[in-house]
């Protein structure tokens, strides 16, 4: 498509029930890789970005109709991540929860898609009959990293970082860090995701690493912004709007060049987000 006959995206679809700050239509800048996270992948619980196993393929499948898988490799490219060609995914899970290994692991398998898995590494080997304080351990990160999935940074405990002092939060961020690196080498450890999406003023994260945020963050080139890289989600509990993200994420990556290096205005800081 040139930049003649490229058509300009649709209204972006609103998500009913879910707080303005939280809506999911906004994607990626024009350009850059779409970047959905989730935390679980399981059949019994209910969270914002928790699916079933079902779920969890079937909203997969449709992305991937419109977008190639990103390879979590093309992040640590020299010289910067890789910027595509094309209309690329990148799938990430945060916290580090056991089922990312029991019920998404073979999905990702099944569609040939790569994660970048972000742990908090000081809770990693917790184990937990609820879903959602049941994390993996090492060993089983090790399975996921020989899969080809990479594992990030999300911090060692999953505080709230723009709500610590400023040494503590660089703590957090520091110790998870280096608890990768020490398991992974420097590579993986470039990367990095904020619980919850609050970015604190310093987090005191080296300058070669990528920072993950939420939707609380503008989609803005990764080059302008390369430590607060917008993510979004498909919204559990809302089956019938993912037709419609999908396509308003395709479309909005196919608009205009000039619109890849335009700012966007600030998303509205949400007072509390779910993670």
């Amino acid at each position: 498509m040139t930049p003649a006959t490229r058509a300009v995206p649709a209204a972006a679809p609103y998500v009913p029930g879910i707080a303005e700050e939280h809506q999911p239509a906004t994607g990626s800048a024009p350009g850059w890789p779409l970047v959905l996270y989730f935390h679980h992948v399981h059949p019994g619980l209910r969270h914002y970005t928790a699916l079933s196993p079902a779920e969890f393929r079937a909203g997969l499948t449709r992305v991937l109709q419109e977008f190639d898988p990103y390879e979590p490799a093309d992040l640590l490219a020299d010289g910067g991540p890789r910027r595509p060609d094309r209309p690329t995914v990148l799938v990430t899970f945060d916290d580090g929860y056991r089922d990312n290994l029991t019920h998404a692991r073979p999905v990702l398998a099944e569609l040939g898609v790569r994660a970048v898995l972000f742990a908090c590494t000081g809770l990693l080997g917790r184990r937990s009959d609820h879903p959602r304080e049941d994390y993996l351990t090492p060993a089983e990160c090790d399975l996921l990293a020989a899969d080809g999935h990479l594992i990030g940074a999300h911090t060692s405990t999953h505080p709230h970082l723009d709500r610590l002092p400023g040494e503590r939060a660089r703590a957090e961020c520091a110790a998870s860090l280096d608890a990768v690196a020490a398991r992974y080498g420097p590579g993986p450890a470039r990367l990095f995701a904020y619980p919850y999406g609050g970015i604190p003023e310093d987090a005191g994260l080296p300058a070669d690493v990528l920072a993950f945020a939420t939707v609380r963050s503008p989609a803005l080139p990764w080059t302008a912004r390369p430590q607060a890289i917008r993510r979004t989600y498909l919204p559990a509990g809302a089956t019938e709007s993912w037709d419609g993200l999908v396509r308003h994420w395709r479309e909005r990556w196919e608009a205009a060049p000039a619109a890849s290096t335009a700012p966007a205005a600030p998303a509205p800081r949400a007072k509390t987000t779910a993670s």
